[in-house]
């Protein structure tokens, strides 16, 4: 497993769109069954603009625990 702090900006059913603190404009994709386990952390939460987006949203601070195979088969 690979430990990654950032905040995730949107959610779904599947997947989540987390943004690290390095590049804030592009998320990255995390399919849910990958994760396992993601922490809500007491940081303030931070206002950002996805790329292709036209509106500002805010992003939660978040540690979550990545598939580490999966990490390496998507370059991150």
């Amino acid at each position: 497993m690979t430990t990654l702090s950032g905040f995730v900006a949107r959610e779904t059913e599947a997947a989540v769109a987390f943004i690290s603190m390095k590049n804030p404009g592009k998320p990255l994709w995390i399919p849910r069954k990958k994760i396992s386990r993601l922490t809500e952390r007491d940081d303030f939460s931070k206002s950002v603009q996805l790329e292709g987006e036209r509106i500002r949203r805010l992003a939660y601070p978040v540690e979550i625990e990545v598939d580490a195979a999966w990490m390496e088969r998507v370059g991150v």
